[in-house]
Protein backbone atom coordinates (compact mmCIF):
# COMPACT_ATOMS: atom_id res chain seq x y z
CA UNK A 1 0.00 0.00 0.00
CA UNK A 2 1.08 3.22 -0.97
CA UNK A 3 2.33 5.93 1.81
CA UNK A 4 1.01 9.58 2.32
CA UNK A 5 3.64 11.62 1.60
CA UNK A 6 3.94 15.49 1.96
CA UNK A 7 6.57 17.84 0.10
CA UNK A 8 8.01 20.66 1.78
CA UNK A 9 9.12 23.16 -1.18
CA UNK A 10 8.74 26.23 -3.51
CA UNK A 11 6.32 25.17 -6.28
CA UNK A 12 5.11 26.38 -9.29
CA UNK A 13 8.29 28.91 -9.72
CA UNK A 14 11.21 29.44 -11.80
CA UNK A 15 13.66 27.37 -9.13
CA UNK A 16 15.51 24.14 -9.23
CA UNK A 17 14.23 23.23 -6.00
CA UNK A 18 9.86 23.61 -7.06
CA UNK A 19 11.44 21.77 -10.65
CA UNK A 20 13.06 18.81 -8.57
CA UNK A 21 9.79 19.02 -6.54
CA UNK A 22 7.55 19.26 -9.61
CA UNK A 23 9.35 15.57 -10.66
CA UNK A 24 9.78 13.98 -7.90
CA UNK A 25 5.98 14.41 -6.98
CA UNK A 26 5.32 13.04 -10.49
CA UNK A 27 7.17 9.37 -10.06
CA UNK A 28 6.22 8.84 -6.40
CA UNK A 29 2.77 8.83 -7.37
CA UNK A 30 3.51 6.73 -10.22
CA UNK A 31 4.88 4.85 -7.56
CA UNK A 32 1.37 4.31 -5.97
CA UNK A 33 2.09 6.66 -3.51
CA UNK A 34 -0.06 9.86 -2.03
CA UNK A 35 1.65 12.94 -2.48
CA UNK A 36 0.45 16.61 -1.51
CA UNK A 37 2.67 19.72 -1.94
CA UNK A 38 3.07 21.92 1.17
CA UNK A 39 4.49 24.91 -0.99
CA UNK A 40 6.35 27.43 0.78
CA UNK A 41 5.60 31.42 0.14
CA UNK A 42 9.26 32.56 -0.82
CA UNK A 43 8.63 35.61 -1.97
CA UNK A 44 7.53 36.17 1.44
CA UNK A 45 9.79 34.07 3.31
CA UNK A 46 12.49 36.52 2.33
CA UNK A 47 11.10 39.45 3.78
CA UNK A 48 13.48 40.16 6.60
CA UNK A 49 12.06 43.68 7.29
CA UNK A 50 9.80 44.90 7.95
CA UNK A 51 8.90 42.44 11.53
CA UNK A 52 5.30 42.81 10.56
CA UNK A 53 6.04 41.46 7.42
CA UNK A 54 8.62 38.94 8.38
CA UNK A 55 6.34 37.85 11.48
CA UNK A 56 4.00 36.57 8.44
CA UNK A 57 6.15 34.52 7.22
CA UNK A 58 6.98 32.68 10.52
CA UNK A 59 3.14 32.23 10.66
CA UNK A 60 3.00 30.75 7.11
CA UNK A 61 5.37 28.03 8.12
CA UNK A 62 3.68 27.71 11.37
CA UNK A 63 0.66 27.10 9.90
CA UNK A 64 2.50 24.69 7.37
CA UNK A 65 4.21 22.84 10.35
CA UNK A 66 0.74 22.41 12.38
CA UNK A 67 -0.37 20.24 9.31
CA UNK A 68 2.74 18.00 8.81
CA UNK A 69 2.11 15.58 11.55
CA UNK A 70 -0.77 13.06 9.64
CA UNK A 71 1.48 12.29 6.73
CA UNK A 72 3.35 8.53 7.11
CA UNK A 73 6.48 11.09 6.13
CA UNK A 74 7.56 14.63 5.33
CA UNK A 75 10.06 15.03 2.26
CA UNK A 76 11.61 18.41 3.02
CA UNK A 77 13.52 20.20 -0.07
CA UNK A 78 16.45 21.83 2.11
CA UNK A 79 18.16 25.35 0.98
CA UNK A 80 18.56 27.91 3.28
CA UNK A 81 17.79 30.61 1.05
CA UNK A 82 13.75 29.00 0.49
CA UNK A 83 12.87 29.73 4.28
CA UNK A 84 14.07 33.36 4.63
CA UNK A 85 16.89 36.21 3.11
CA UNK A 86 18.64 35.92 6.85
CA UNK A 87 20.45 32.35 7.51
CA UNK A 88 19.29 32.69 10.73
CA UNK A 89 15.57 32.77 10.42
CA UNK A 90 16.01 30.22 8.05
CA UNK A 91 17.40 27.59 9.89
CA UNK A 92 15.20 28.48 12.65
CA UNK A 93 12.09 28.00 10.47
CA UNK A 94 13.80 24.74 8.79
CA UNK A 95 14.23 23.22 12.16
CA UNK A 96 10.32 24.45 13.47
CA UNK A 97 9.40 21.88 10.18
CA UNK A 98 11.53 19.15 11.38
CA UNK A 99 10.37 18.80 14.93
CA UNK A 100 6.52 19.50 13.62
CA UNK A 101 7.03 16.16 11.42
CA UNK A 102 7.03 12.21 12.87
CA UNK A 103 9.06 11.11 10.12
CA UNK A 104 10.94 13.28 7.82
CA UNK A 105 13.80 12.74 4.95
CA UNK A 106 15.53 15.98 4.37
CA UNK A 107 16.52 16.38 0.44
CA UNK A 108 20.01 18.72 0.42
CA UNK A 109 19.66 21.09 -2.54
CA UNK A 110 22.10 23.73 -0.79
CA UNK A 111 24.15 24.27 2.16
CA UNK A 112 26.01 26.91 4.21
CA UNK A 113 29.76 25.29 4.43
CA UNK A 114 31.12 27.16 7.30
CA UNK A 115 34.99 26.76 7.74
CA UNK A 116 38.35 28.66 9.67
CA UNK A 117 38.63 29.99 6.55
CA UNK A 118 35.62 32.33 6.59
CA UNK A 119 35.65 35.70 8.77
CA UNK A 120 36.96 38.79 9.21
CA UNK A 121 40.52 38.60 8.24
CA UNK A 122 39.50 36.52 5.11
CA UNK A 123 36.96 39.14 4.42
CA UNK A 124 39.89 41.66 4.51
CA UNK A 125 41.95 39.74 2.11
CA UNK A 126 38.82 39.38 -0.72
CA UNK A 127 38.39 43.20 -0.03
CA UNK A 128 42.16 44.25 -0.82
CA UNK A 129 41.27 41.39 -3.99
CA UNK A 130 38.10 44.07 -4.10
CA UNK A 131 36.50 41.20 -4.19
CA UNK A 132 33.20 42.01 -2.96
CA UNK A 133 31.12 38.79 -3.57
CA UNK A 134 33.99 36.86 -1.76
CA UNK A 135 34.33 39.18 1.26
CA UNK A 136 30.58 39.24 1.90
CA UNK A 137 30.64 35.50 1.72
CA UNK A 138 33.23 35.57 4.27
CA UNK A 139 31.28 37.43 6.87
CA UNK A 140 27.95 36.17 6.52
CA UNK A 141 29.40 32.67 6.76
CA UNK A 142 31.97 33.27 9.48
CA UNK A 143 29.73 35.08 11.86
CA UNK A 144 27.21 31.54 11.12
CA UNK A 145 29.30 28.74 12.36
CA UNK A 146 27.95 28.39 15.77
CA UNK A 147 23.83 28.77 14.20
CA UNK A 148 25.20 26.26 11.52
CA UNK A 149 26.47 23.96 13.90
CA UNK A 150 23.96 24.11 15.89
CA UNK A 151 21.22 23.25 13.41
CA UNK A 152 23.32 20.32 12.05
CA UNK A 153 24.07 18.86 15.78
CA UNK A 154 19.90 19.21 15.85
CA UNK A 155 19.42 17.31 12.64
CA UNK A 156 21.60 14.43 14.09
CA UNK A 157 20.25 14.00 17.41
CA UNK A 158 16.36 13.34 15.97
CA UNK A 159 16.45 10.04 14.94
CA UNK A 160 12.95 10.69 12.83
CA UNK A 161 15.06 13.20 10.72
CA UNK A 162 17.27 11.56 7.44
CA UNK A 163 19.31 12.93 4.89
CA UNK A 164 19.50 12.75 1.42
CA UNK A 165 22.39 14.48 -0.60
CA UNK A 166 22.80 15.01 -4.35
CA UNK A 167 26.44 14.04 -4.46
CA UNK A 168 28.95 11.42 -2.23
CA UNK A 169 31.39 14.83 -1.44
CA UNK A 170 28.07 16.21 0.56
CA UNK A 171 27.54 13.25 2.01
CA UNK A 172 30.96 12.97 3.54
CA UNK A 173 31.37 16.21 4.36
CA UNK A 174 27.88 16.35 6.76
CA UNK A 175 29.01 13.21 8.33
CA UNK A 176 32.53 14.00 9.30
CA UNK A 177 31.94 17.88 10.32
CA UNK A 178 28.63 17.14 12.02
CA UNK A 179 28.50 13.70 12.58
CA UNK A 180 25.14 12.14 10.86
CA UNK A 181 24.31 8.97 10.28
CA UNK A 182 20.76 8.60 8.76
CA UNK A 183 22.35 9.76 5.56
CA UNK A 184 22.80 8.51 1.68
CA UNK A 185 23.42 10.07 -1.97
CA UNK A 186 21.55 10.41 -5.02
CA UNK A 187 21.90 12.36 -7.97
CA UNK A 188 19.47 14.21 -9.59
CA UNK A 189 16.58 12.56 -11.59
CA UNK A 190 14.21 14.57 -13.76
CA UNK A 191 12.83 12.03 -16.72
CA UNK A 192 12.72 8.41 -17.32
CA UNK A 193 13.42 6.65 -20.23
CA UNK A 194 10.07 6.52 -21.69
CA UNK A 195 9.75 10.20 -21.05
CA UNK A 196 12.88 11.21 -22.43
CA UNK A 197 12.49 9.04 -26.07
CA UNK A 198 8.58 10.49 -26.13
CA UNK A 199 10.27 14.06 -25.86
CA UNK A 200 12.95 13.51 -28.75
CA UNK A 201 10.25 11.94 -31.05
CA UNK A 202 8.11 15.49 -30.77
CA UNK A 203 11.06 17.29 -31.89
CA UNK A 204 11.88 18.10 -35.55
CA UNK A 205 15.50 19.80 -35.51
CA UNK A 206 15.27 22.14 -38.52
CA UNK A 207 11.73 23.17 -37.91
CA UNK A 208 12.22 23.82 -34.15
CA UNK A 209 15.67 26.11 -34.48
CA UNK A 210 13.95 27.72 -37.39
CA UNK A 211 10.60 28.66 -35.23
CA UNK A 212 12.78 30.59 -32.41
CA UNK A 213 14.79 32.67 -35.28
CA UNK A 214 17.67 30.09 -35.41
CA UNK A 215 19.30 29.23 -38.98
CA UNK A 216 19.15 25.09 -38.91
CA UNK A 217 21.98 25.19 -41.50
CA UNK A 218 24.34 26.54 -38.55
CA UNK A 219 26.26 24.79 -35.72
CA UNK A 220 24.18 25.46 -32.29
CA UNK A 221 25.67 24.88 -29.16
CA UNK A 222 23.57 26.64 -25.69
CA UNK A 223 24.53 27.59 -22.08
CA UNK A 224 21.00 27.01 -20.18
CA UNK A 225 19.60 28.10 -16.76
CA UNK A 226 19.29 31.24 -14.88
CA UNK A 227 21.68 33.91 -15.70
CA UNK A 228 24.34 33.96 -13.02
CA UNK A 229 27.80 34.91 -13.29
CA UNK A 230 28.93 31.00 -11.70
CA UNK A 231 27.10 29.60 -14.75
CA UNK A 232 30.07 30.80 -16.77
CA UNK A 233 28.60 32.12 -19.96
CA UNK A 234 31.13 34.14 -20.96
CA UNK A 235 33.62 31.33 -21.63
CA UNK A 236 31.24 30.10 -24.00
CA UNK A 237 30.88 33.38 -25.67
CA UNK A 238 34.77 34.12 -26.11
CA UNK A 239 34.87 30.52 -27.87
CA UNK A 240 33.26 31.69 -30.41
CA UNK A 241 36.38 33.31 -31.93
CA UNK A 242 38.05 30.06 -32.04
CA UNK A 243 34.83 28.17 -33.69
CA UNK A 244 34.30 28.99 -37.41
CA UNK A 245 31.74 31.35 -38.53
CA UNK A 246 29.33 28.97 -38.70
CA UNK A 247 29.10 28.15 -34.98
CA UNK A 248 26.48 30.56 -33.14
CA UNK A 249 25.73 30.22 -29.52
CA UNK A 250 21.97 30.44 -27.59
CA UNK A 251 21.93 31.60 -24.49
CA UNK A 252 18.79 29.81 -22.68
CA UNK A 253 17.71 31.05 -19.10
CA UNK A 254 16.69 34.53 -17.72
CA UNK A 255 17.58 35.97 -14.28
CA UNK A 256 16.27 34.57 -11.26
CA UNK A 257 13.69 35.57 -9.33
CA UNK A 258 14.70 36.59 -6.64
CA UNK A 259 18.29 37.57 -7.79
CA UNK A 260 15.98 40.74 -9.83
CA UNK A 261 17.98 44.02 -8.86
CA UNK A 262 15.28 46.79 -7.98
CA UNK A 263 15.25 50.45 -10.19
CA UNK A 264 17.63 48.76 -12.32
CA UNK A 265 16.91 49.44 -15.68
CA UNK A 266 19.18 46.00 -16.51
CA UNK A 267 20.75 43.46 -13.90
CA UNK A 268 25.09 44.03 -13.58
CA UNK A 269 25.30 40.54 -14.96
CA UNK A 270 23.30 40.99 -17.77
CA UNK A 271 24.69 44.24 -18.64
CA UNK A 272 28.69 42.19 -18.98
CA UNK A 273 26.16 39.55 -21.04
CA UNK A 274 25.71 42.25 -23.50
CA UNK A 275 28.33 44.28 -23.41
CA UNK A 276 31.36 41.07 -24.15
CA UNK A 277 29.90 40.13 -27.81
CA UNK A 278 30.69 43.91 -28.74
CA UNK A 279 33.74 44.88 -30.75
CA UNK A 280 36.37 46.75 -28.56
CA UNK A 281 37.33 48.61 -30.83
CA UNK A 282 36.15 52.25 -30.77
CA UNK A 283 32.53 53.06 -32.10
CA UNK A 284 31.88 54.27 -35.90
CA UNK A 285 29.82 57.04 -36.80
CA UNK A 286 26.78 55.86 -36.42
CA UNK A 287 27.67 55.15 -32.72
CA UNK A 288 28.16 59.08 -32.06
CA UNK A 289 26.07 60.41 -29.39
CA UNK A 290 24.52 63.73 -30.52
CA UNK A 291 23.72 65.59 -27.55
CA UNK A 292 22.47 69.22 -27.22
CA UNK A 293 25.34 71.88 -25.42
CA UNK A 294 24.51 74.55 -23.69
CA UNK A 295 25.30 78.06 -25.16
CA UNK A 296 24.13 80.43 -27.62
CA UNK A 297 21.28 78.59 -29.99
CA UNK A 298 22.07 75.59 -28.67
CA UNK A 299 23.61 74.28 -30.75
CA UNK A 300 23.63 70.71 -31.46
CA UNK A 301 27.36 68.80 -30.95
CA UNK A 302 28.46 65.25 -31.98
CA UNK A 303 30.17 63.62 -28.74
CA UNK A 304 31.90 60.50 -29.17
CA UNK A 305 32.52 57.73 -26.51
CA UNK A 306 35.10 54.91 -25.99
CA UNK A 307 32.71 51.31 -26.20
CA UNK A 308 36.53 49.73 -24.72
CA UNK A 309 36.26 52.49 -21.39
CA UNK A 310 33.02 51.52 -20.99
CA UNK A 311 33.84 47.52 -20.87
CA UNK A 312 36.94 47.92 -19.11
CA UNK A 313 34.47 49.19 -15.93
CA UNK A 314 32.18 46.60 -16.54
CA UNK A 315 34.50 43.71 -15.92
CA UNK A 316 37.12 45.55 -13.63
CA UNK A 317 36.25 42.62 -11.32
CA UNK A 318 36.53 39.97 -13.69
CA UNK A 319 39.43 37.86 -15.14
CA UNK A 320 37.89 38.56 -18.73
CA UNK A 321 38.62 42.04 -18.87
CA UNK A 322 42.00 40.62 -19.94
CA UNK A 323 40.53 38.52 -22.45
CA UNK A 324 37.59 40.90 -24.69
CA UNK A 325 36.67 39.65 -27.39
CA UNK A 326 39.08 41.49 -30.37
CA UNK A 327 35.97 40.82 -32.77
CA UNK A 328 32.26 41.44 -32.91
CA UNK A 329 30.27 38.48 -32.01
CA UNK A 330 27.09 39.65 -31.01
CA UNK A 331 25.35 38.33 -34.51
CA UNK A 332 26.39 35.00 -33.56
CA UNK A 333 25.03 35.34 -30.07
CA UNK A 334 21.22 34.55 -29.59
CA UNK A 335 19.09 35.24 -26.52
CA UNK A 336 16.43 32.82 -26.34
CA UNK A 337 14.98 33.55 -22.70
CA UNK A 338 13.52 31.90 -20.08
CA UNK A 339 11.72 28.70 -21.69
CA UNK A 340 8.66 26.75 -19.46
CA UNK A 341 9.82 23.33 -17.75
CA UNK A 342 7.89 21.95 -20.14
CA UNK A 343 9.33 23.39 -23.02
CA UNK A 344 12.90 23.00 -21.88
CA UNK A 345 13.69 19.35 -22.53
CA UNK A 346 13.10 19.90 -26.14
CA UNK A 347 15.62 22.57 -26.41
CA UNK A 348 18.08 19.79 -25.38
CA UNK A 349 16.99 17.21 -27.96
CA UNK A 350 17.07 20.59 -30.48
CA UNK A 351 20.28 22.00 -30.22
CA UNK A 352 23.71 20.55 -31.69
CA UNK A 353 25.46 20.94 -28.70
CA UNK A 354 24.89 21.70 -24.66
CA UNK A 355 27.52 23.63 -22.82
CA UNK A 356 28.10 24.05 -19.00
CA UNK A 357 31.03 26.14 -18.57
CA UNK A 358 30.50 26.71 -14.56
CA UNK A 359 32.98 27.73 -12.22
CA UNK A 360 33.76 26.75 -8.91
CA UNK A 361 31.43 28.38 -6.19
CA UNK A 362 32.48 29.15 -2.29
CA UNK A 363 29.24 27.84 -1.03
CA UNK A 364 29.44 24.92 -3.10
CA UNK A 365 26.86 23.31 -5.58
CA UNK A 366 25.21 19.79 -4.87
CA UNK A 367 23.87 19.31 -8.05
CA UNK A 368 22.70 20.70 -11.58
CA UNK A 369 19.37 20.93 -13.17
CA UNK A 370 20.70 21.71 -16.43
CA UNK A 371 23.25 18.95 -16.37
CA UNK A 372 21.20 16.11 -15.52
CA UNK A 373 18.66 17.37 -18.51
CA UNK A 374 21.54 17.15 -20.47
CA UNK A 375 22.77 13.67 -19.69
CA UNK A 376 19.01 12.63 -19.47
CA UNK A 377 17.82 13.42 -23.08
CA UNK A 378 21.33 12.24 -24.76
CA UNK A 379 22.78 15.19 -25.69
CA UNK A 380 25.94 16.15 -27.08
CA UNK A 381 27.26 18.06 -23.35
CA UNK A 382 30.72 19.35 -22.24
CA UNK A 383 31.21 20.23 -18.48
CA UNK A 384 33.61 22.03 -17.10
CA UNK A 385 35.57 20.70 -14.12
CA UNK A 386 33.93 22.29 -11.34
CA UNK A 387 33.52 19.97 -8.43
CA UNK A 388 29.44 20.08 -9.14
CA UNK A 389 30.06 18.26 -12.85
CA UNK A 390 33.27 15.92 -10.93
CA UNK A 391 30.93 14.82 -8.34
CA UNK A 392 28.57 14.03 -10.78
CA UNK A 393 30.97 12.29 -13.07
CA UNK A 394 31.41 9.64 -10.04
CA UNK A 395 27.52 8.18 -11.25
CA UNK A 396 27.91 8.88 -14.96
CA UNK A 397 31.49 7.47 -15.32
CA UNK A 398 33.20 7.72 -18.89
CA UNK A 399 29.62 9.48 -19.78
CA UNK A 400 30.65 13.38 -19.46
CA UNK A 401 32.82 15.10 -21.40
CA UNK A 402 35.29 17.77 -19.46
CA UNK A 403 37.32 21.15 -20.14
CA UNK A 404 38.78 23.42 -17.58
CA UNK A 405 37.15 26.27 -16.25
CA UNK A 406 37.22 29.26 -18.36
CA UNK A 407 39.40 27.42 -20.89
CA UNK A 408 37.71 29.16 -23.96
CA UNK A 409 39.63 27.84 -26.63
CA UNK A 410 40.17 24.03 -25.27
CA UNK A 411 36.26 24.58 -25.28
CA UNK A 412 36.37 25.44 -28.50
CA UNK A 413 38.76 22.48 -29.95
CA UNK A 414 36.18 20.13 -27.51
CA UNK A 415 33.47 20.92 -29.40
CA UNK A 416 34.79 20.32 -32.81
CA UNK A 417 36.14 16.90 -31.68
CA UNK A 418 33.32 15.83 -29.92
CA UNK A 419 32.08 13.70 -32.96
CA UNK A 420 35.04 11.37 -32.11
CA UNK A 421 34.21 10.51 -29.05
CA UNK A 422 30.07 10.46 -28.84
CA UNK A 423 29.61 6.68 -29.51
CA UNK A 424 31.75 5.78 -26.45
CA UNK A 425 29.86 8.61 -24.10
CA UNK A 426 26.57 7.82 -25.14
CA UNK A 427 27.18 3.80 -24.59
CA UNK A 428 28.43 5.18 -20.84
CA UNK A 429 25.65 7.00 -20.31
CA UNK A 430 23.04 4.40 -21.02
CA UNK A 431 24.78 2.21 -18.72
CA UNK A 432 24.68 4.63 -15.86
CA UNK A 433 20.75 5.28 -16.67
CA UNK A 434 19.88 2.01 -15.72
CA UNK A 435 21.24 2.50 -12.37
CA UNK A 436 20.57 6.30 -11.63
CA UNK A 437 16.90 7.05 -12.58
CA UNK A 438 13.63 7.99 -11.26
CA UNK A 439 12.86 4.62 -10.37
CA UNK A 440 16.20 4.79 -8.30
CA UNK A 441 15.54 8.02 -6.77
CA UNK A 442 12.30 6.55 -5.08
CA UNK A 443 13.27 3.43 -4.39
CA UNK A 444 16.15 5.79 -1.93
CA UNK A 445 13.41 7.94 -0.40
CA UNK A 446 11.45 4.67 0.52
CA UNK A 447 14.39 3.45 1.81
CA UNK A 448 15.08 5.87 3.57
CA UNK A 449 11.51 7.13 5.04
CA UNK A 450 11.36 3.22 6.59
CA UNK A 451 15.04 3.39 8.04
Amino acid sequence: MGKRLAIVSSYNEECGAAFYSSRLKVHLEAAGHRVEVKRLPVSLLRVQTPRVIRNKGDQAVAQIASELRDYDAVLLQFEPGLYGSNRRTSYRRVAQLLNASRNVVMTVHGFDRASAGAGVISALDALIDRDLRRAYAHLTVGGLVDEIGRFWKLVGKARHVKVMTFCRSDETLLKRFYGLDRITNYPITYFTREQADAVRASVDRDAFLTKVGLDPRHKHFAVYGFLNAYKGHMTAMKALEYLPDDWHLSIIGGEHPQGLSPDRDIGPYVRQLLAFGLTQNGPGAADQAVVAMPGEGQAMKPVSYEKQQIRTELFRYSEFRNFLPSRDLRDRIHFLGQVSDEEMPRFYHAMDYAVHPYIKTMSGQSGSGPATMAVEFGSDALFSNAPVFREMGQYFAGAMNFFNIGNFVELAEALQRFPNFRDELAGNREKALQTYNPRGMVQTYMDLIDA
